[in-house]
């Protein structure tokens, strides 16, 4: 019997949530200064601060779901809320990378006067705010898909607020205006590719694709270094979400009695479970499948 359930995450979901308090405060401080100071660089890193808390707000309700119990209906659970999760975020990233890009070829032209002091310091409490949570939840060592979904929004906004940072004193040193839209480039850039492999991982999982990291004919070497195991076929490995990996398959053992099947199937699971398999399911066979004639 397995334990499919989400726990060992409380660490990560108190920081979560601290994260998400936190970074409600400082949205509203980046849209009353982007507004204020009249910078497109903190603006686009205030719509990247909207879709954080956007973020981090999936995140703790997926966070929630994943840990309850499997039911009848859902065996697994709700596991793979956590993966839903973190794809929409990809896609919130996605999107605000595109309206970033819109607004900065939109002003790159003309730039507006900015108010160089303002935007520095304004990207120095989100550099703070968002820097510090990002790392406490890489610190947690919480390697779900989710976590590291909300991480990434979070290091994408702390470079935003860097770039905000140099475009304030851009134009405070050299009256450089120009600076603040072409920031807005990099910044969406940024995000752009953090989105981009964040959806190419998530969707690799729904998909049901092999778990980056497992090698499937070294897990057949694993079976059949056995010495009461004749062939592994019909073999198939997925992610159940982003840290459980599950395998089924069809495994030939030499066993006289169904007691001797039993323990070399045990054993064949825990060898399994040391390269990193949570779940296992083996159909053990007594004589080769047939194919053909339709026996498997």
């Amino acid at each position: 019997m397995h334990d499919h359930g989400g726990g060992g995450h409380g660490g990560s979901t108190a920081v979560l949530r601290w994260a998400l308090l936190a970074n409600g405060l400082l949205l509203v401080v980046q849209v009353v200064g982007a507004l204020a100071f009249a910078s497109l660089a903190l603006l686009a890193d205030t719509a990247h601060q909207g879709s954080d808390v956007l973020a981090l707000t999936i995140a703790v309700v997926a966070r929630g779901l994943a840990a309850r119990t499997p039911t009848d209906r859902y065996s697994f659970g709700l596991r793979r809320a956590e993966v839903m999760g973190a794809l929409l975020n990809a896609v919130l990233l996605v999107a605000a990378a595109g309206w970033i890009v819109f607004e900065a070829s939109r002003r790159i032209g003309e730039p507006p006067e900015v108010t160089g002091w303002g935007v520095f310091a304004v990207g120095v409490v989100g550099l703070a705010v968002n820097g510090g949570c990002a790392w406490l939840l890489q610190r947690t060592g919480d390697r779900s898909l989710n976590v590291q979904g909300a991480a990434l929004h979070l290091l994408g906004d702390a470079a935003g607020s860097f770039g905000a940072m140099v475009a304030g004193l851009a134009v405070v040193l050299w009256g450089a205006h120009w600076v603040d839209p072409a920031v807005s480039y990099l910044i969406a850039g940024l995000v752009l590719w953090s989105g981009a492999g964040l959806v190419r991982r998530t969707t690799h999982i729904l998909l049901e694709g092999t778990p980056s990291g497992i090698d499937t004919v070294g897990l057949t070497e694993v079976m059949t270094a056995h010495g009461s195991v004749d062939d592994v076929h019909h073999m198939h490995v997925w992610a159940v979400d982003s840290t459980m990996v599950a395998l089924s398959a069809h495994v030939l053992v030499a066993a006289d009695t169904l007691h001797d099947a039993q323990i070399i199937g045990a054993e064949l699971e825990e060898a399994l479970a040391r390269h990193g398999v949570a779940h296992v399911t083996l159909a053990l066979e007594c004589h080769p499948c047939k194919e053909a004639q339709g026996d498997c």
